[in-house]
């Protein structure tokens, strides 16, 4: 599915939301959420392919780095959806709940990185 599709879906999704909200407000949050859920299972489908070839791609080389990049897109990826969802809902703290625990996630996922290049750089030194 292309941008052009995604765009109008959410468009189409976005005044339906709007309309539903005049006549009937308390269908509006779940129409509203069941679009975010679309939007992002959309995304989500054209993430999968992608990561697999860019692990194709990567497996080539020995770079210790390609994993914890690919787990930490794919924690973004689903904090951050799932950040929308809980706003499209009101529930801004627990969305930003969800941003800080992702981003915690992403640095503990990095801190092997972190050692390995600490220890470069202290090889570097020694010599």
């Amino acid at each position: 599915m292309g941008v052009m599709q995604v765009a109008g879906i959410a468009l189409l999704c976005a005044v339906c939301v709007y309309l539903i909200k005049e006549m009937r407000p308390s269908l509006a949050s779940p129409v509203r959420l069941g679009t975010t859920l679309l939007l992002c299972s959309l995304s989500l489908a054209l993430y999968v392919p992608v990561l697999g070839r860019v692990e194709a791609l990567l497996s080539l080389s020995s770079a210790a780095y390609v994993t914890p990049l690919l787990r930490a897109t794919g924690v973004a990826l689903i904090c951050e959806m799932t950040a929308a969802c809980c706003r499209d809902l009101g529930e801004n703290g627990v969305a930003t709940g969800v941003l800080t625990f992702g981003k915690l996630e992403i640095l503990v996922l990095c801190l092997p990185l972190v050692d390995q290049v600490l220890e470069i750089a202290k090889e570097l030194l020694d010599f």
